[in-house]
């Protein structure tokens, strides 16, 4: 099973301009719209990403990615660009007044720049995995579909993008990371 879970296949990454292609394998668990501060979800947990909103000034879809024990759970870069901002969150039990214990999972933001286009992804261990890696730092230049880190065991994959693009998937798509398309740039008329 180990061998099987991180396993690791070469891509066929699209070679189109104007597309975010998906950074996990997995399937889509929920497409939400903001026009203010975007937020992921994960067992029950709502973060609210305050720090990143700035990127993000008309807008923002975020696709959350549910990937299984069967799924590859590599991650990869949904767009090329410079790695202008990365902040790991660890996972803890907190006491909460009253209501027994409060879990936060361990999380990852990462934020991608290619030219005025910012693209985010946020990287969510299962409360019992525990456990994400992420192999760039602020300064990198990744590549469309490179390699950029892992969530062990149970988890979820977000992708934040801004309103200037149509979003091609819907609740309930199977994609793969590196290959399928999740966005596409709007043309301007």
């Amino acid at each position: 099973f180990t061998v099987y879970f991180y396993r690791d296949p070469e891509r066929t990454i699209p070679n189109v301009k104007g597309i975010i292609i998906s950074p996990a394998d997995g399937t889509v668990l929920y497409i939400k719209s903001y026009d203010g501060v975007p937020e992921v979800y994960k067992d029950g947990n709502s973060y609210i990403l305050k720090d990143i909103q700035k990127y993000y000034p008309n807008g923002s879809y975020v696709i959350g990615i549910f990937m299984s024990p069967f799924d590859v759970h590599v991650n990869r870069a949904p767009i090329s660009g410079e790695v202008i901002y990365v902040k790991h969150f660890d996972g803890a039990l907190y006491p909460a007044f009253g209501e027994g214990v409060i879990t936060k999972n361990e999380r990852n933001i990462i934020i991608i720049k290619n030219n005025n286009t910012y693209i985010g992804v946020v990287q969510i261990a299962g409360i019992a995995a525990r456990r994400v890696v992420c192999n760039i730092k602020e300064g990198d230049y990744v590549q469309i579909g490179e390699r950029i880190g892992m969530i062990k065991l149970g988890s979820q994959t977000a992708v934040i993008i801004p309103k200037t693009y149509n979003i091609t998937v819907k609740k309930g798509d199977k994609v793969y990371a590196g290959e399928s398309i999740v966005a596409r740039q709007k043309m301007h008329e």
